[in-house]
């Protein structure tokens, strides 16, 4: 079960949490039609029927609506309490405050977990910690989506306030993914919907 508004000490010390919990209502509105209909079409084939699903970095919301649509119980969780109150205000529901590398739920607890532009604003060190936490929590045969930008390295980003970004390349993210448990059934690099000349590179593997 997963314990709602569980903070962690980090998240204060965090600049990148601090950016996003300042721009949370304007990043809500620019991103808030953006549509990832092939992931979301393909992560949802291998649900099960009214599958719980983690939405783990999940900003405003926006896709916790989109999954709801294709008939799981979402539940999301952000490290951005500012982020958080946009998504408890646009779609309600099940909503908790926690660090991806350390959830605050049950092992083998879910039946998806939708990890959508996460690891993004993560160290890359980090990364083999919060996918063996993405394993830890779903059950076996369960999916897993990861959505990361295709890049080399990291930097941090000052234009809205600063924020670290962190890139991969197709191979890079497939071998994490598979290090942490997972075995690859989809992947594919696209252009975002809303800026086509970032490229995103889209992942759909199963816990073993």
């Amino acid at each position: 079960m997963l314990r709602p508004y569980i903070l962690h000490s980090v998240a204060s010390m965090n600049p990148t949490i601090q950016t996003y919990d300042a721009i949370a209502a304007d990043y809500a509105e620019r991103t808030w039609n953006i549509r990832l209909e092939r992931a979301l079409d393909s992560f949802a084939r291998y649900l099960i029927p009214a599958a719980r699903v983690l939405d783990l970095g999940c900003g405003p919301g926006r896709d916790i609506e989109l999954l709801r649509a294709r008939g799981a119980r979402v539940i999301g969780a952000d490290l951005s309490l500012g982020m958080l109150r946009e998504a408890r205000a646009r779609v309600g529901g099940a909503l908790a405050c926690g660090d991806m590398r350390a959830l605050p739920c049950a092992s083998a607890s879910f039946d998806g977990v939708w990890l959508c532009a996460s690891l993004l604003h993560l160290p890359r060190a980090d990364a083999p910690h919060a996918l063996a936490e993405t394993r830890r929590i779903l059950r076996a045969t369960r999916p897993l989506y990861v959505g990361v930008q295709q890049g080399e390295g990291e930097r941090w980003d000052e234009l809205r306030g600063a924020r670290l970004f962190t890139y991969y390349q197709p191979d890079e993210i497939a071998a994490l993914v598979r290090a942490a448990g997972f075995d690859i059934r989809e992947s594919w690099v696209g252009d975002d919907t809303a800026r086509t000349h970032v490229k995103w590179i889209n992942v759909i593997a199963v816990a073993k």
